[in-house]
């Protein structure tokens, strides 16, 4: 049996984004996909970001272009 990953277990967390709900999963998924977006041109998004914590909390293997495949995957899921 698989262990969840932290991603699926803030996909039943609700938060209040603008007065609208949304899941705290939902929310960390558009903004690391912003991130290794920035990242794959070379931007790092701020000083304590690491593409280890993206591929942890989302459970992804492999380079900036997996994971950036895999986290446009998810979201085209949830869609």
């Amino acid at each position: 049996m698989r262990a969840k990953t932290q991603f699926e277990k803030d996909l039943e967390i609700p938060i209040s984004i603008n007065g609208k709900a949304a899941s705290r999963g939902y929310y960390n998924l558009v903004v690391s996909i912003r991130d290794v977006k920035l990242f794959s041109i070379g931007m790092k998004p701020h000083r304590h970001w690491r593409l280890k914590d993206v591929k942890w909390y989302f459970g992804l293997k492999g380079n900036t272009e997996k994971v950036l495949l895999g986290l446009e995957d998810y979201l085209s899921i949830l869609k």
